[in-house]
């Protein structure tokens, strides 16, 4: 079979419209190439969305107008409701091609539009192809409009039967590959809905973490596209690329999933004693009462009663201040563990009633933060629950990376990290910025229940120290404060 010029040309368009990855360039080149093959003058191209016609892409050469094409409808033309008087409504709902000589000898359908249009810009509308968008489940997806076919030499005709069929090839061809877009996308639109909707129930779950993850997610993503932009002007910094900078987005959004596992007590624990110090505080005034009764009763004398009343005063005031302390240092340590000695008996029952119990001085006795060694292996292991509940997801060839980002926000370039001690050379790029920026915003979060905020400055020093411990990435580090430094 020889093939023609015409077919090859008519090939050539589906190929490449079937090979158009971008939804936008897609609904351009449909409208471009059939108003071209056809040699028509103008063209509407409409998509379908909630049983109406959205006007996509408007375009006239006699005119010079080009509206849309950026992948939404126009916003200054309201959708065309699905109704037969409208005659792109009429082919929608039949699933047909309508071909009209002459609008203005018609009466098939409502012209009132195009009439106006005339009326006002001065054009001449005649002739009009209109074509319906049919995918591979012979729904209708949307309908391309053409109007005026021009001759050789410019003037107004109708479309030719060759042009239909062709027209109606094209569209077909370009319906399927618009099917699939749409699908993708709604797809994708699918999953940010789903990791949006975790990223909610993780924030919310405790007032103490209320954006945090939303918070490392425009981090990662401003941050990214930081060196994205300094990558044009630079040959000696590492590539990043969107697709990457989109998974990494995404993985900083759902870092934190595996805290809808972490028990709330821990995750909410405000302080080092927690619900525990109420009980002090009566046990306390239980003591102070027993005191006041043996001297009282003179089974102690006054001099003991003083020494113990100042021990129990003054005792209760460094409980309280170490209890929402950031650090205890050497000499508060021994003074808190000197309160196990101080206790009485009670006469009642012959129980020794102590100052602080054994559980008390080991939560009391936490040197920094809120949480015991044991709850803090507690809190650690949310890493280790996320990976496994992002590996119930099936990310596709667009997101395959987003469970390995996740799950490694914790650990850092020297091996100390966390839960697997990795080290630089099982850290992509993409986990090292989520590192900093999940470090960074912890640092400067105002509602952490066992901290003040950092101010921005100190918290980037601490960056820079970290880094130079080797934990963090140097590089990146200094390209971060860049960034916080130029918003």
């Amino acid at each position: 079979m020889t093939i023609t010029a015409d077919l090859q040309r008519i090939l050539d368009i589906a190929i490449s419209l079937t090979a158009e990855k971008s939804y936008s360039k897609l609904l351009e080149r449909l409208i471009s190439e059939c108003m071209d093959i056809s040699g028509c003058d103008a063209g509407t191209l409409y998509i379908m969305r909630n049983n109406k016609l959205d006007f996509m892409i408007l375009r006239n050469h006699t005119m010079n107008v080009y509206q849309g094409g950026n992948g939404e409808p126009i916003e200054s033309m309201p959708p065309v409701a699905l109704d037969d008087k409208y005659v792109c409504s009429y082919s929608a709902i039949h699933k047909k091609t309508i071909n009209i000589q002459d609008v203005y000898n018609d009466s098939s359908f409502d012209w009132q539009g195009p009439k106006r249009y005339d009326s006002i810009t001065g054009y001449n509308t005649r002739s009009m192809l209109v074509v319906p968008l049919i995918d591979h489940d012979g729904r209708v997806i949307g309908v391309l409009q053409l109007i005026n076919a021009l001759d050789a030499e410019g003037n107004i005709t109708g479309f030719s039967a060759d042009s239909e069929n062709i027209v109606f090839s094209i569209a077909s061809e370009a319906a399927i590959s618009l099917s699939n877009m749409i699908l993708v996308r709604q797809l994708r639109e699918m999953l940010y809905s789903f990791v949006s909707s975790l990223t909610t129930a993780i924030d919310e779950r405790t007032p103490y973490n209320a954006n945090h993850s939303l918070n490392v997610a425009k981090y990662c993503d401003e941050f990214a596209k930081f060196l994205m932009k300094e990558e044009r002007e630079r040959t000696d910094f590492e590539h990043i690329s969107d697709s990457e900078r989109e998974q990494l987005v995404m993985a900083a959004m759902v870092h934190d999933v595996g805290k809808l596992i972490t028990p709330i007590e821990i995750m909410n624990k405000p302080d080092r004693l927690d619900y525990r110090l109420p009980i002090m505080e009566n046990r306390w005034k239980y003591l102070e009462a027993r005191l006041k009764i043996d001297f009282y009763e003179k089974i102690i004398t006054e001099k003991d009663y003083n020494e113990l009343h100042a021990a129990f005063t003054e005792g209760r005031e460094l409980i309280r201040k170490s209890n929402t302390a950031p650090f205890l240092d050497g000499e508060i340590i021994e003074k808190i563990k000197a309160l196990k000695e101080i206790s009485i008996l009670n006469r009642e029952n012959g129980e020794v009633v102590e100052f602080l119990t054994d559980e008390e001085l080991h939560e009391i006795l936490i040197v920094k933060g809120t949480l015991t060694s044991e709850e803090r292996k507690i809190i650690e292991m949310h890493v280790v629950y996320t990976d496994r509940i992002l590996s119930k997801i099936s990310f596709q060839d667009d997101f395959k990376l987003v469970r390995k980002f996740a799950a490694a926000h914790h650990e850092y370039l020297d091996g100390t990290g966390y839960p697997n001690g990795l080290t630089a050379k099982d850290l992509p790029m993409e986990v090292r910025i989520m590192t900093i920026a999940d470090i960074f915003d912890s640092l400067t979060a105002d509602d952490r229940p066992y901290k003040k905020a950092v101010p921005k400055d100190r918290a980037l020093s601490i960056l820079e120290s970290m880094a130079e411990e080797g934990k963090l990435d140097v590089e990146l580090v200094s390209r971060f404060k860049d960034y916080i430094n130029e918003k």
